[in-house]
């Protein structure tokens, strides 16, 4: 951990707390994303590797507070989202020994206790900046699985929305045309086109000709071979590489805006400053 990155102070690296005096059983870590409703965290949570165990940590004093076994769902976590609404994390299981995937779990972060599984859904969460759209990308299904959370944090049954685009990553962008709604781009893993979905209506569309991924094969750093970044809460643009160019697409009017040539593996993408 490096603290006040942002300051103009000289840095240095401070570590969390070892869990049996050990550094290299890390595997991954969840902080959820500031908004403007929630602009502060404090809690985050880190994995370990091949632990059914979710730890818990104080992200200002970068210690743990507490380990939230999952012992019981037989869960290795792999992939987590949280809504302030209701206040729930949705933690995508790894799948067991035999390959078969399981259902989501839903953790309470008041009490830190596991209220049960998310019906039948699995695959990777993404949550909606509002709080109130679950979107699960169910791959071996070929399924987006879309849950609406209500004001009251109630989780909803899901829609489907069936795709064999096999998505990569998905980023979430606010609608230019309906108040307090939000539409969702999904990239693909494998083909050359965005799968382009309105929340609050279901509407699809295919934003098409953004060339060949790069092969999972040359990404062996995550299962993401093709990120989509969304330029922020009111930014117009998001972007998405292929193998050897980027594109930027046009949010507002939801078609390709440009393309960028003559960039190899451009799948690690950072927007600066206010769009």
């Amino acid at each position: 951990v490096i603290n006040q990155a942002s300051g103009k102070v000289s840095h240095h690296a401070v570590h969390t707390q070892p869990i049996g005096r050990r550094f290299d059983r890390v595997e991954d870590f969840f902080i959820p994303a500031s908004s403007l409703i929630v602009n502060h965290i404090r809690f985050g949570l880190i994995f370990h590797r091949n632990e059914p165990v979710i730890y818990k940590i104080n992200l200002e004093t970068t210690s743990y507070v507490k380990n939230i076994s999952l012992w019981e769902f037989n869960c290795i976590p792999k992939s987590v989202a949280y809504t302030h609404v209701g206040g729930y994390y949705f933690i995508n299981c790894k799948p067991d020994s035999t390959g078969a995937t399981q259902p989501q779990l839903i953790l309470d972060s008041v009490t830190d206790s596991v209220i049960g599984q998310n019906r039948d859904i699995t695959g990777t969460p993404y949550m909606s900046p509002d709080g109130h759209y679950l979107v699960t990308v169910d791959d071996d299904n070929g399924l987006m699985r879309i849950q609406i959370i209500s004001e009251r944090g109630k989780i909803l049954d899901p829609f489907d929305i069936h795709t064999n685009l096999h998505l990569s990553d998905l980023a979430f962008q606010r609608s230019f045309t309906e108040i307090h709604q939000y539409n969702v781009f999904g990239s693909s893993g494998r083909q050359t086109d965005v799968l382009f979905v309105e929340l609050s209506t279901g509407k699809v569309k295919m934003i098409k000709s953004l060339k060949e991924a790069i092969k999972s094969f040359d990404w062996p750093w995550s299962s993401k071979n093709r990120v989509m970044v969304s330029s922020g809460l009111f930014g117009q643009y998001i972007m998405t590489p292929s193998r050897e160019s980027l594109f930027i697409l046009d949010g507002r009017l939801n078609k390709l805006n440009c393309e960028i040539t003559d960039v190899l593996k451009g799948n690690v993408v950072v927007w600066v400053g206010d769009s």
